[in-house]
């Protein structure tokens, strides 16, 4: 079943991200299921950590760079996590012995993790909007 690859695929040609001419990098790609899974870290890592943020932290005086600063460590976690999902769902083109092929695709793992942390940020943003609204401590942030 297939979730997320519409709204990737928009990010993909927005960005200029995807090249027919190594389309079997991107069809390996989803029969692996690797937009289903970059999609569920976009969406679980900030959702638990802003649980986190607003539930468990019992700082009342949190700040908005309190929370800039939580964004940031979701967005790093977020990009580092699709890395590594991105390298395993393409590892043999990573290696493959055509350096055109081993080339585009590792800068597709950087391009998908690179997209996928500031992605992060929005739906950060978003998930605090809602959250905060059921929060006891930090009800205050992010405004």
């Amino acid at each position: 079943m297939v979730i997320f690859e519409p709204f990737y695929e928009f990010f993909e040609k927005s960005f200029g991200i995807f090249d027919n001419n190594f389309s079997m990098v991107f069809q390996t790609f989803f029969i692996n299921g690797g937009y289903n899974s970059i999609g569920l870290l976009l969406l679980i890592i900030p959702l638990i950590f802003l649980s986190l943020f607003y539930f468990i932290w019992r700082y009342p005086y949190g700040t908005i760079w309190h929370w800039l600063i939580s964004l940031s460590i979701i967005a790093i976690i977020v990009a580092a996590s699709t890395f590594g999902s991105v390298s395993l769902s393409l590892a043999k083109f990573l290696v493959d012995p055509n350096p055109l092929i081993a080339d585009f695709t590792g800068s597709l793992v950087w391009k998908y993790a690179i997209l996928n942390g500031f992605l992060a940020i929005g739906i950060s943003f978003i998930f605090s909007l809602i959250l905060r609204r059921y929060s006891k401590v930090q009800m205050h942030l992010p405004f």
